[in-house]
């Protein structure tokens, strides 16, 4: 397991895009960059800052630190390796995380990765949910809208539930929730609707954009985040809208300018109900 930059991955695309155009015969070809660089990213509930690791831990680790026996005791660290285990067995070459991808301490990188979100789980070969307070499956079918799992509350969790073509749920020991290659489908786990309030249909047609507005703020509606701009900051990939990051305006003034952000983007009459 090694954490890698941009140019690394960049360098993997090109490569892999020359080997499939060296060819002796004209041809067409569609190319597409998630087609040649397959990811996977991982959807959870973080736990505090302290036990999760970060940009700067996966530095020090790379620089061969006398301190990095410390953060691999973090639980944070069995997370990762667990996640990228299961890419490892799904044949995917990289894995990224939120907790150790972006360098919160560059705003700029921050603030581009908040807008990208949405983006990156739509184009992840898939998408692996950590159910950390779920058990067996028997429990997680029991859940319902006012007994479910932490992940079912959160606010940056409902984009990556809706963005990603290809969705896997796993227990808290990473047991797979099922035994489906993709449990975003018409045979997903009905507890998802009943926790969420989204219909398995909705669930597999969502398409970003300033549509059925009063619907997808009810979806969000009883979500919660540890910054309070983030209710409107996490909506943004869902409603297919782009605003600055701003921590410090206050939840009101994210809503207001998110709503705003909506209204010019060609909402339709449903943001009125709202």
């Amino acid at each position: 397991m090694q954490l890698v930059g941009r140019e690394f991955v960049a360098k993997h695309l090109r490569e892999s895009v020359n080997s499939h155009l060296q060819c002796s015969s004209e041809r067409h070809t569609d190319f597409r960059p998630d087609a040649f660089v397959k990811y996977a990213v991982l959807s959870h509930r973080w736990f505090s800052e302290e036990e999760e690791v970060s940009v700067d831990d996966f530095g020090r680790l790379m620089h061969g630190d006398d301190d990095t026996l410390a953060f691999r005791k973090k639980r944070g660290w069995a997370k990762i390796t667990m996640f990228c285990r299961q890419a490892t067995q799904r044949h995917i070459d990289f894995a990224w995380v939120d907790t150790c991808c972006i360098d919160k301490a560059s705003s700029a990188e921050l603030d581009e990765s908040i807008r990208s979100m949405f983006r990156w789980y739509r184009n992840a070969a898939v998408c692996m949910v950590l159910l950390a307070e779920t058990h067996t499956a028997a429990q997680a079918q029991a859940q319902d809208a006012s007994n479910h799992d932490e992940w079912f509350s959160r606010g940056w969790t409902l984009q990556e539930l809706l963005a990603p073509r290809c969705l896997k749920f796993f227990l808290a020991d990473w047991t797979e929730l099922t035994n489906k290659e993709n449990d975003k489908s018409l045979r997903s786990p009905y507890f998802v609707e009943r926790i969420t309030g989204i219909t398995i249909k909705e669930l597999l047609d969502f398409e970003p954009g300033p549509v059925k507005v009063d619907q997808r703020m009810c979806w969000a509606a009883k979500r919660r985040t540890k910054r309070v701009e983030d209710i409107a900051y996490s909506l943004m990939g869902i409603f297919d809208v782009s605003m600055s990051i701003a921590y410090g305006e206050g939840a009101d003034r994210a809503f207001c300018r998110l709503l705003e952000a909506i209204i010019f983007a060609g909402a339709d009459v449903s943001v009125l109900n709202w």
